[in-house]
């Protein structure tokens, strides 16, 4: 499947026939979860905790960044382990975005197949859906430890289409950061921001269900403006 870009096609834009969703700061929030996984991760493989000022730019990349940016003496792999059998310990402040589960059943009974599109390792990202009740959902779980490249890389929107059977002209993505909206513009999917500017904005998962029921062409305009806005998603 090759990624192009919806601009570029000309014509309208298909109707869409799947949505994808990142998992963190959409479906659920787990930033508070994740700094204090991470202060560990600094003091058990780099002698010293991560700090919140290093945590706060680098939220949402990839284990291998995460290796890279925090100097941490560890393979990909060994902190992939490390993030599945110690990040339930701090399981206790994730926050399930309540409008979650709705929205997903409401595009459920819709028939559209969805899709989760993640940085987060596969058994930990399974565990947190079940954990969150939101994992009945999802047709695919596609997720960084299954592709060669994680967001921002098209590599892992590629893998969860190709999983749903979809096109990147019939598809969108829901994301809430860059990470997000560059995987989006790399694999030619349309992006909805979440608190976050892109192809269109919303700045309430439940504000997906109308902005989908517009015609295509008025719901998913291209989005001339790139910086992200700092207000974020409402939810949090």
């Amino acid at each position: 499947m090759s990624a192009r870009d919806p601009e570029s096609l000309g014509g309208p834009p298909a109707p869409l026939s799947a949505v994808l969703f990142d998992l963190d700061g959409v479906l659920v929030h787990s930033e508070a979860a994740w700094f204090r996984l991470m202060e560990e991760c600094g003091r058990v493989f780099r002698g010293r905790a991560v700090t919140r000022e290093e945590f706060a730019p680098t939220f949402g990349q990839s284990t291998a960044e995460d290796v890279r940016s925090f100097g941490l003496s560890c393979s990909v792999e060994e902190l992939d382990r490390f993030y599945t059998e110690n990040f339930r310990r701090f399981a206790a402040e994730i926050l399930v975005n309540p409008e979650a589960g709705p929205v997903l059943s409401a595009l459920s009974a819709r028939g559209m197949p969805l899709a989760v599109v993640t940085n987060t390792a596969t058994p930990l990202a399974r565990e947190i859906l079940e954990a969150a009740g939101l994992r009945r959902f999802f047709r695919a779980v596609a997720c960084a430890d299954q592709v060669p490249r994680a967001k921002p890389a098209p590599d892992l929107v590629l893998h969860a289409l190709a999983a749903l059977g979809a096109p990147p002209a019939a598809a969108c993505l829901v994301g809430d950061s860059r990470f997000d909206r560059e995987a989006a513009r790399a694999s030619g999917v349309r992006f909805i921001g979440l608190g976050i500017d892109g192809g269109a904005r919303i700045d309430r998962l439940s504000a997906l269900l109308p902005l989908l029921d517009e015609p295509p062409g008025e719901a998913l305009q291209a989005s001339a403006q790139d910086d992200e806005r700092k207000d974020g998603a409402s939810w949090r």
